[in-house]
């Protein structure tokens, strides 16, 4: 697949995520409005590093996700604190 067609189709795909969470503020789902936004913006966040930062490779990839969980473990010990 092209490079150009590759953007376009992410460019896309962030527009329709846009408009998802636009959507979502004018819905009214109570707690589970946030989980929602959380999950878009989480989808957004994958797509831009997918497409941008090229974290296609193993390597990259296992980066990432050691990054995350030791982001988790931080977050988890300081709630853990409260």
């Amino acid at each position: 697949m092209s490079e150009l067609r590759k953007l376009t189709f992410g460019y896309l795909g962030l527009l329709a995520l846009l408009a998802l969470t636009v959507g979502s503020s004018f819905v009214d789902l109570g707690g589970f409005n946030v989980a929602l936004n959380l999950a878009i913006a989480a989808a957004k966040a994958i797509l831009i590093a997918m497409l941008f930062m090229h974290l296609t490779g193993t390597l990259p990839r296992l980066a990432v996700a050691a990054a995350g969980l030791w982001l988790i473990i931080l977050f988890g010990l300081t709630l853990i604190g409260r």
